[in-house]
């Protein structure tokens, strides 16, 4: 039997295509930018930054590590990093978490939240695997 090795390719355009989902591109930005962070890869957030940049997110990149305590990020912001952050950290529901993320996104924003924390996460980890 033949191991069929992953297509990082194939999971990169697949990545891609969730810039064009119902989160504001600003949020999906710094969700996938924070979920490079959590899971350690620089690599992965190159296009993500030049985008970020883009869209005149410099200040929240800088402080995108601490956006718990920063004032710059928006309710919805928060609420999309905190979601972020329990599923990389814990992969858990919290309740408080959860709630949170109804009251501010639709039912679409949550699930493309949803799926552009869960590719960005899957990239990151193929992608650190396969650069060693």
């Amino acid at each position: 039997m033949t191991q069929q090795l992953i297509d990082v390719k194939n999971i990169y355009q697949t990545s891609r295509k969730i810039r064009h989902c119902s989160l504001d591109p600003s949020i999906r930005c710094l969700a996938e930018l924070r979920t490079c962070q959590l899971n350690g890869c620089e690599g992965c957030s190159h296009n993500t930054l030049a985008e970020a940049t883009a869209l005149g997110l410099e200040e929240k990149i800088q402080h995108l590590a601490e956006w718990s305590t920063n004032k710059t990020f928006s309710a919805r912001e928060r609420a999309a990093l905190a979601w972020c952050e329990n599923f990389i950290k814990h992969q858990n529901g919290d309740d408080k978490i959860r709630r949170e993320a109804i009251e501010n996104f639709t039912g679409q924003e949550l699930a493309d939240l949803i799926l552009t924390v869960q590719l960005t996460s899957t990239l990151n980890r193929v992608s650190r695997k396969y650069a060693n």
